[in-house]
């Protein structure tokens, strides 16, 4: 998992690079679905009819590490619902040690948790780390079959608002298994945000939380 870290508000300035992998990312990504989804079009931000659209990824696409979905209905609610801001400890989301390994994010498929929601393909670019204080100190993701090796990512509290970005990215299938493990040398609240864009074949799924 090759990638770099930066300030957010930098990307755009300082990182045409990232612009250009989430430019070969989006086209890699649009071909197969387009292949994938016969008989739908892209319909972009405001699709129409047989047209299949775009958003940013969604709490509610995955779920926590007690296999609930990161929703309206996510409990506790003092987290935060339908956010992707949760509470590690020893006892949360679910009992494990701490330090060690918990995980941060799992497919969120209603009738399949760990697998990704049908109708839904993603292109994963990076993180956001949205907490002041970040407790995690390395990170390691499975897509599928596909396991992606452990990064340290210690360097991460030398910025304010970091963002991890990989250098190729990775195109994220209905249905496809995904974990996102973390390890944590302390307990904490963290938010981390998936960056990239989501394609959506039913847009009944994107109206409401």
């Amino acid at each position: 998992m090759s990638y770099v870290i930066m300030e957010e508000h930098e990307i755009r300035q300082q990182a045409p690079e990232f612009q250009k992998t989430l430019q070969n990312l989006e086209e890699l990504t649009l071909s197969n679905t387009l292949r994938l989804w016969g008989g739908f079009t892209y319909g972009g931000f405001q699709p129409g009819k047989k047209q299949f659209g775009r958003t940013t990824w969604l709490p509610y696409l995955f779920a926590d590490e007690n296999a609930d979905i990161l929703d309206s209905r996510h409990d506790p609610a003092t987290w935060g619902r339908n956010s992707y801001r949760q509470l590690f400890t020893s006892t949360s989301p679910s009992p494990s040690a701490v330090p060690g390994w918990k995980t941060i994010l799992q497919g969120g498929n209603p009738t399949a948790i760990g697998t990704m929601p049908k109708d839904f393909r993603g292109a994963l670019a990076g993180f956001a780390f949205g907490s002041k204080s970040i407790c995690v100190t390395k990170l390691k993701m499975q897509i599928g079959d596909r396991k992606i090796p452990m990064v340290d990512i210690e360097e991460i509290r030398n910025y304010t608002k970091p963002v991890l970005i990989f250098e190729e990215g990775f195109e994220i299938d209905e249905e496809t298994g995904f974990e996102l493990r973390g390890y944590f040398e302390g307990p904490g609240y963290q938010r981390i945000i998936p960056k990239g864009f989501v394609f959506y074949r039913r847009k009944d799924l994107v109206l409401h939380e």
